[in-house]
């Protein structure tokens, strides 16, 4: 998973990367990136049982991208910024709000609103210009007689039409196969978009976040609330102080936990764990993935040639300690090619190539 930090300049983005992966973004990069190891205390304790084994996080890829120019406004991305962000699965609109002193959070959550509908405006006009230029070669296509994709035409004149009428891709209902079409157009406005409003220590964090809420509703959209210098502080401390540290400033979790915990369920996503005396391994996929495909996650042998999958839920496997407990319990089964993978679940794949 991929998520690309966006903004505009002096917003705190930068600040915010490094709280996120404790890197420095080089100044100057026009984008720039960095990795998180997923926290799992499930993971901690499945490895706990394979002591000599490898523990292998899930991972998060981070990208901070140059801050957009107020000065550069409704001119829409650059071709080079949508290149780099056209792989990421989250979009993450950091908009800093830490004016000194104290502000009521009702005017400082209208500054949120206008930055992120500011923002969005650049996405529009983006990709509004890649599904115009799309849609004249259609038509170019069409007159010189050259057969067109039936689908990829549906699909582009869709989105042509609402991203005309100003509405966000996110928000209109594609089909699977009209999804897929415009898949490798990289558009902006049908990835998720998370909003990380980064306040100052005056302000009330939480009241903004209820003031700004109401009016930032949309599909695969979704908002937390932090203070990036604050975080990078938290980031830059030893793991055993992070707790105490955290609780003195009345944080539930850092800014990287939560980051983390939120783009998984703003996508959808759960994770499986493969263990054993080599490796203990998280692996995220989409809720509802069958479990052949969830083995193409771990490697294309394994979907191509599936069996079987033994699956036994994590926390039987703790409670009884071995695999071969859970099956003298009934607890580890066989399951096939269709079975639909639970949040948690221990798998071994039964494959032949």
């Amino acid at each position: 998973m991929q998520i690309a930090l966006i903004g505009w300049q002096s917003g705190g983005k930068s600040t915010l990367f490094k709280a996120l992966t404790g890197m420095d973004s080089p100044f100057g990069e026009e984008a720039h990136p960095g990795i998180a190891r997923v926290p799992d205390p499930v993971l901690d304790q499945l490895h706990d049982l394979f002591p000599t084994s490898k523990k292998v996080n899930a991972r998060v890829d981070y990208l901070d991208v140059a801050g957009l120019a107020a000065s550069e406004k409704r001119t829409g991305f650059k071709r080079s910024l949508i290149n780099h962000l056209q792989g990421a699965n989250v979009l993450a609109a950091v908009v800093g709000v830490y004016q000194h002193g104290e502000m009521p959070a009702a005017d400082l959550a209208e500054d949120v609103v206008q930055q992120v509908t500011d923002l969005e405006t650049e996405m529009l006009l983006s990709d509004l210009q890649v599904m115009e230029n799309r849609v004249e070669k259609i038509e170019s296509s069409k007159h010189r007689g050259i057969k067109v994709d039936p689908t990829d035409q549906r699909a582009v004149e869709k989105a042509h039409a609402a991203l005309s009428e100003e509405k966000p891709l996110r928000e209109v209902d594609f089909d699977t196969e009209e999804a897929k079409a415009l898949r490798p157009y990289g558009l902006l406005t049908q990835k998720a978009l998370m909003i990380l409003v980064n306040f100052g220590e005056d302000q009330d964090g939480e009241g903004i976040r209820s003031a700004a809420e109401s009016e930032l509703q949309g599909t695969l959209k979704t908002m937390e609330v932090l203070n990036a210098q604050l975080e990078a502080e938290i980031a830059s401390l030893e793991e055993e102080d992070r707790g105490e540290f955290l609780e003195e400033m009345g944080l539930e979790a850092a800014a990287s936990d939560r980051v983390i915990r939120s783009s998984f369920a703003l996508l959808g996503l759960i994770r499986f764990f493969t263990v054993g005396d080599d490796e203990c391994r998280a692996w995220p996929i989409p809720v509802g993935m069958a479990a052949q495909p969830a083995a193409g996650e771990i490697h294309s042998d394994l979907e191509r040639g599936f069996i079987r999958a033994e699956v036994v839920p994590s926390e039987d496997l703790l409670r009884l300690h071995t695999l071969a407990a859970c099956r003298d319990n009934g607890l580890l089964r066989l399951e096939g090619k269709t079975y639909v993978v639970k949040d948690g679940d221990v798998m071994h794949i039964r494959f032949a190539v």
